[in-house]
């Protein structure tokens, strides 16, 4: 489990900078769309290694389900704040930053799948 989290964290680093670079070629040197996906991504990465670590450490206990939960709201409500105060200051582009989330979704999901093949087939 530890090295599929480190997989998707290298594999995400690596391609939200590749994202961000890249798109200063086709925006124009535009910088916001730049650090939009730099942002999205790390926000994406950021959110799933909480969800993960809060699995990992209250998943077995008597209340588990409840604070995973709750840290999930709090966690889903401070990334809604960040964005609202960054988009009123005009700081985001809402493009960049889908491509950002969805660039390292994709990932989980890829490694997600491997994961679980590779489980299944060593059992």
């Amino acid at each position: 489990m530890q090295v599929m989290l480190q997989r998707i964290s290298k594999l995400s680093a690596w391609t939200i900078l590749t994202l961000a670079v890249l798109s200063l070629f086709f925006t124009d040197w535009d910088w916001r769309f730049g650090a939009s996906v730099l942002l999205g991504g790390l926000v994406s990465l950021a959110s799933f290694r909480a969800i993960a670590w809060a699995v990992r450490k209250f998943l077995g206990t008597e209340m588990g389900q409840p604070i995973i939960m709750g840290l999930s709201v709090l966690k889903i409500m401070a990334i809604f704040v960040l964005l609202v105060v960054l988009a009123i200051f005009g700081l985001v582009h809402p493009v960049g930053l889908v491509l950002g989330f969805t660039a390292v979704l994709a990932i989980i999901i890829k490694e997600g799948f491997l994961f679980a093949r590779r489980e299944a087939r060593d059992a």
